[in-house]
């Protein structure tokens, strides 16, 4: 069981880097809030959405520091809750 929590808090962590070029921060954070706590319904749902959107302008600096730091903190609050 701990396994799937980990590979959702990683599912989730790709989810908010791709996200965070085709919506706003807020709406990227809450699908990979969704994908980290519902993944089998928020991560379709979120890969028909990037079928819809296209990418919003030019690309995020430092786009991988933000996911990078919710991924370690979502992998390390699960690792320490187990």
């Amino acid at each position: 069981m701990p396994v799937a929590f980990v590979v959702s808090a990683l599912l989730s962590t790709w989810v908010l880097a791709s996200a965070r070029r085709r919506f706003k921060l807020p709406y990227a954070f809450g699908l990979a809030i969704g994908t980290l706590f519902l993944p089998v319904i928020v991560f379709p749902i979120y890969l028909v959405l990037m079928l819809w959107y296209k990418s919003s302008g030019p690309t995020p600096r430092w786009r991988f520091a933000l996911p990078l730091v919710y991924g370690t903190i979502a992998v390390a609050a699960i690792v320490t809750l187990y």
